[in-house]
């Protein structure tokens, strides 16, 4: 499969998604199954990247531990789409909401396992630009995601959930951030792009995980065009799809060109 190819396949596919998605029609198969595809293509390419650098490679490991996390958010999405459009009832809590915070952890690990494996020179205007990045969207997520979502009126699981996605994106700010300080760093080198694309595809996931805390029970409800905070989510997981697999193809490029030298 050739970059080019790839490209178009993955605008065709939100262009096909986003028509879907303004037809209003938001609880049908169609755009239940337009959900599923995009984590788990992130979580394949993932692994086809990995394939290419060798478990054994410290950057291998590290979108090893990324693209489980990703796999993870999968099959949260995969049985909150049972739940929805099977059992008709509210996924909001159930499992789906187990495997969704496991995959904070794992991504966790792919952040601290990169920043080992890159040296980052951290200048005066690097801590400033990361310290106010990180507390700006931090306040957001504190306050709409943690603060805003507890509700004395649901259940003490209910409020513990809620509030446990606000604590993950609180890590995922630190991912975001961590991984822009890392594209900085390529940024003579051809992955820099690669991992600009996963920073942009982690900043929709986690805007769109910011206005969930903020309409979810519009969204749950169906509420004019609320569920159209899914295309934020996909959006993200394209991006992060494509960055992934950039990064293989980079490297197997260089590897081509340091044969062709010998």
């Amino acid at each position: 499969m050739s970059k080019k190819f790839l490209i178009v396949a993955l605008i065709a596919y939100f262009v096909a998604v986003f028509i879907t998605y303004i037809s209003g029609d938001f609880e049908s198969l169609a755009v239940q199954i337009w959900n599923l595809l995009p984590p788990l293509l992130a979580a394949i390419l993932g692994v086809y990247t990995v394939s290419i650098y060798s478990i054994n490679n410290p950057h291998a490991k590290a979108i090893a531990f990324m693209a489980l996390g990703v796999f993870f958010w999968f099959l949260g999405d995969f049985i909150w789409f049972i739940y929805e459009y099977f059992l008709n009832k509210n996924p909001f809590p159930s499992i789906a909401d187990y495997f969704y915070l496991i995959a904070y952890p794992f991504l966790l690990l792919g952040l601290i396992q990169e920043l080992r494996s890159n040296v980052l020179k951290w200048t005066y205007c690097k801590i400033i630009a990361s310290v106010s990045l990180s507390l700006f969207f931090g306040l957001i997520v504190l306050y709409f995601g943690i603060l805003k979502a507890y509700n004395p009126f649901e259940s003490i699981l209910n409020n513990v959930v809620a509030m446990a996605y606000g604590v993950g994106d609180l890590i995922l700010i630190i991912f975001a951030v961590a991984i822009l300080m890392i594209a900085i760093g390529y940024q003579k080198g051809k992955l820099f792009l690669p991992w600009l694309l996963i920073l942009i595809g982690f900043v929709f996931i986690l805007a769109a995980d910011i206005l969930f805390a903020i309409y979810r029970n519009s969204y749950e409800e169906y509420l004019g065009y609320y569920r159209m905070l899914d295309l934020g989510w996909i959006s993200g997981f394209l991006f992060v799809s494509f960055g992934f697999y950039s990064i293989g193809d980079a490297i197997k490029e260089t590897r081509i060109k340091l044969i062709g030298k010998v």
